[in-house]
C-alpha cells in the first residue's frame, strides 16, 4: 500500500523544474483546498494476507481508522483506491504552476504539452529512484472554475521495483477533483513550510 501512495505522489509532482514561459497560470483562488484522488492500478504485486475483519470489527473502530482499514482492504480487492487530503495553495504557487501537485521528485522531467489558463497538459517521465521502476505519465490539469480544478491522466511503471527483483509492469488511471474550502488556511501551512 505504500508503494501505491508513493507511486500516486510522484505522478503528481509539481512543475518546479519548468520556466515560467511555458506555464500560463489559473485563475484559481488562493487558500485551504481539498483534493480527492481516485487511483486504478493494474499490475500490482500481490500483497501478503491480511486477516478479513468482520463489520462488528469494524464497527468498534475510530471513524478515521475504520475508513483506512476499508480503504486498504477494498484496494487490495483491486477495487479504485481513494484518498483526500487538504492543502495550503498561496497565489505564488498557482502562478508559478505550483498549485495542485505534491512534493518534487528530482528523478522526474516534466514537459509541458499545452498550457492556458483553463487546462494544462504535460508529459513526466521519472528515471528509477528508490523503487527501481521507470514512471511514464500524460497528466491534464483543467480549471473548472475558480473554486474548482479537475486533474486526469495515466501511468505506466515498468521495472523491478523494491520487491524481489522480477521484471513487472504496472499501469495506472487517475483523477483528482480539487475544490476550494476557504482563503483562511487554518493550521494546513502551504508546501515547504512547517
Amino acid at each position: 500500500m505504500k508503494t501505491t501512495i508513493l507511486f500516486g505522489i510522484a505522478i503528481l509532482c509539481p512543475l518546479a523544474a519548468l520556466t515560467a514561459q511555458e506555464i500560463k497560470p489559473f485563475d484559481a483562488k488562493p487558500g485551504l483546498w481539498e483534493s480527492t484522488m481516485t487511483m486504478e492500478i493494474s499490475g500490482m504485486p500481490a500483497m501478503p494476507a491480511m486477516p478479513q475483519l468482520t463489520p462488528e470489527q469494524l464497527a468498534k473502530m475510530p471513524p478515521a481508522a475504520r475508513q483506512q482499514m476499508e480503504s486498504m482492504m477494498n484496494s487490495r480487492a483491486g477495487a479504485p483506491r481513494t484518498i483526500t487530503s487538504k492543502s495550503c495553495t498561496t497565489k505564488e504557487e498557482i502562478n508559478k504552476g505550483l498549485a495542485f501537485s505534491d512534493k518534487n521528485q528530482a528523478n522526474c522531467t516534466r514537459k509541458i504539452v499545452s498550457s492556458s489558463s483553463s487546462k494544462m497538459e504535460m508529459h513526466v517521465e521519472c528515471a528509477p529512484d528508490k523503487t527501481n521502476m521507470t514512471v511514464v505519465s500524460d497528466i491534464t490539469v483543467e480549471r473548472l472554475d475558480a473554486e474548482h480544478v479537475k486533474v486526469s491522466g495515466a501511468s505506466k511503471s515498468t521495472g523491478t521495483g523494491a520487491g524481489n527483483g522480477a521484471a513487472r509492469t504496472m499501469d495506472m488511471k487517475f483523477t483528482v477533483a480539487s475544490k476550494w474550502l476557504s482563503a483562511d488556511c487554518g493550521d494546513v501551512k502551504p508546501a515547504g513550510e512547517k
